[in-house]
């Protein structure tokens, strides 16, 4: 997938192509580096670029699990009942292939959900959090689906400023190494 998010037709089909594009956006800032460097945190904030794709992967499974079960509780890998924080996923150290791989694994999964969203006025039960208003009860899966997107997003922006203090490669270039237009 490019740099600019393709076109799509349809309330679901646009939803899901810009949540699969920020996912993919976040791929790139990963190629062609080592483990150090995907482990690195070069600014005065702890993030890395491994902890932010586990991350990132995390929230694509969850919010779109959610949307697809609403309005029921998400069905989740065991693998994603751990702690995924961010503080938790930047402290992970696994080798940067096994956090590629699981984050393809996880951009699959997501896909799946997505296709799966049937009804995007469901309401989605709001999990307990301390962020969260105590009078929210739910959002529509239509929201979930945007919070994907914008959530990947906001955390592409901290992996391209990580990637660029680290090899000065922007995202532009990065999608050209990728192999994507």
């Amino acid at each position: 997938m490019g740099f600019l998010t393709p076109n799509a037709a349809g309330e679901h089909a646009v939803l899901r192509t810009f949540a699969l594009q920020q996912l993919a956006q976040m791929r790139t800032t990963v190629t062609g580096l080592t483990d150090e460097q995907a482990h690195a945190a070069p600014t005065v904030s702890e993030l890395n670029l491994s902890g932010l794709l586990l991350h990132t992967a995390a929230v694509g499974v969850y919010w779109s699990a959610s949307a697809a079960a609403a309005p029921g509780q998400p069905e989740l890998p065991e693998e994603m009942r751990a702690d995924l924080s961010l503080d938790a996923t930047i402290a992970d150290r696994r080798p940067l292939a096994d956090v590629v791989a699981h984050f393809d694994r996880c951009v699959a999964l997501t896909q799946a959900n997505i296709d799966n969203v049937t009804d995007l006025d469901a309401l989605v039960p709001v999990p307990p959090a301390p962020w969260h208003p105590e009078d929210l009860t739910h959002w529509e899966a239509r929201w979930c689906l945007a919070h994907i997107a914008a959530e990947v997003a906001r955390h592409a922006g901290h992996a391209d400023i990580i990637r660029e203090t680290l090899d000065g490669k922007g995202a532009y270039e990065l999608n050209g190494d990728a192999g994507h237009d």
